[in-house]
């Protein structure tokens, strides 16, 4: 799955100022009417199918913490290039409502025509709403309910309790707040760590060991997690996008993040992204839930989950596991031993 900005995705904006414009919809309004330009997004939607890309995650559609108001949308009207909706256009704005009743059956159908249906798409109403913004987080839900129907919407939060009164039916709780979910079972749990999950949970910062990085997969594998929703790849900017970073000399976004938490690969020549220590490590966490899976349809879930508890006691959760890279090491030996000898 690949985050789709078919307009510009409002995260990490700063309140009242704009990120640099990444657009992939023209929009055009002549005398109060919409039409759209899916040119440049039907380019994007064949690379993804070349490189393998089975999902797209559309930009979200109201901005972060809290979802009080609008992304930032370029659209030329009336001949003038302009910006139409951002910071200063409330998110339960009738205006903004008409946009959207043009927009998002036009994307869908874009989208369907370029080989993602449904099943393929998923949308977002704001990133990590907390309790106090419920309310807000409604009053935009209620906006586009309607719109995406019968399409998955799913959200990063850490209340449980988004969940609880089905605000949000398809969660993505942080790695460090996941716990109340995993007791409610909730089917088809997701889950990400970000800037925030240093103390305990399972992270790849700088700073971290590289087992810290890869038993994500073993507990991922564990826990059932469907979905991880990854922050973040290529950030190479400052904090709020103020100005471009050098990822080789800057680590951190201007001291805003864990050093390497904005960023998984660097800049190589010609536009090739050069990989990480990092980004290896994870790719071996990935590849642990992949051999697990193999082993549980060859040999049953019970006997994959006798190889990862071995000696040790009780169950694992994401604060509580192996902190060795033996353990690690020896598991993939273990797996490896069964599937080919077992």
């Amino acid at each position: 799955m690949l985050l789709t900005p078919v307009f510009t995705p409002p995260l990490d904006t700063e309140v009242g100022r704009e990120r640099p414009t990444v657009q992939l919809v023209g929009v055009t309004r002549t005398e109060g009417k919409y039409s759209f330009d899916f040119s440049a997004l039907e380019r994007w939607t064949a690379l993804c199918r070349k490189s393998g890309i089975q999902y797209l995650e559309i930009a979200h559609l109201f901005t972060q913490w809290g979802a009080y108001a609008t992304p930032k949308i370029m659209a030329c009207v009336d001949g003038e290039m302009k910006r139409i909706f951002g910071w200063d256009v409330p998110a339960d704005s009738p205006a903004y409502r008409e946009f959207l009743e043009s927009f998002l059956p036009a994307l869908k159908t874009s989208l369907e025509e370029m080989g993602y249906d449904r099943e393929h798409v998923y949308f977002h109403i704001s990133d990590e709403p907390s309790e106090e913004h419920m309310d807000s987080y409604l009053a935009a839900k209620r906006q586009v309910l309607d719109l995406l129907e019968g399409y998955p919407v799913i959200d990063a939060l850490s209340s449980f309790s988004f969940y609880q009164k089905g605000i949000v039916k398809q969660p993505v709780p942080a790695n460090d707040h996941i716990q109340p979910f995993l007791n409610a079972r909730v089917p088809g749990l997701w889950v990400y760590y970000c800037c925030c999950q240093g103390v305990d949970v399972p992270n790849r910062f700088y700073a971290m060991p590289s087992q810290r990085n890869r038993i994500m997969g073993v507990l991922m594998y564990l826990h059932r997690i469907e979905g991880f929703l990854h922050w973040g790849y290529n950030f190479y900017y400052t904090q709020f996008s103020r100005r471009l970073a050098d990822p080789y000399r800057m680590t951190h976004a201007d001291y805003a993040f864990p050093s390497g938490d904005a960023y998984l690969v660097y800049p190589g020549e010609g536009g090739m992204p050069l990989t990480s220590i990092r980004a290896e490590v994870q790719s071996e966490g990935l590849a642990d839930i992949r051999i697990l899976d193999t082993l549980e349809q060859k040999k049953g879930r019970q006997e994959a989950e006798k190889i990862i508890y071995g000696e040790e006691k009780g169950g694992f959760t994401f604060r509580n596991y192996p902190h060795s890279a033996e353990y690690l090491l020896s598991l993939r030996e273990k797996l490896f031993d069964v599937l080919e000898n077992g």
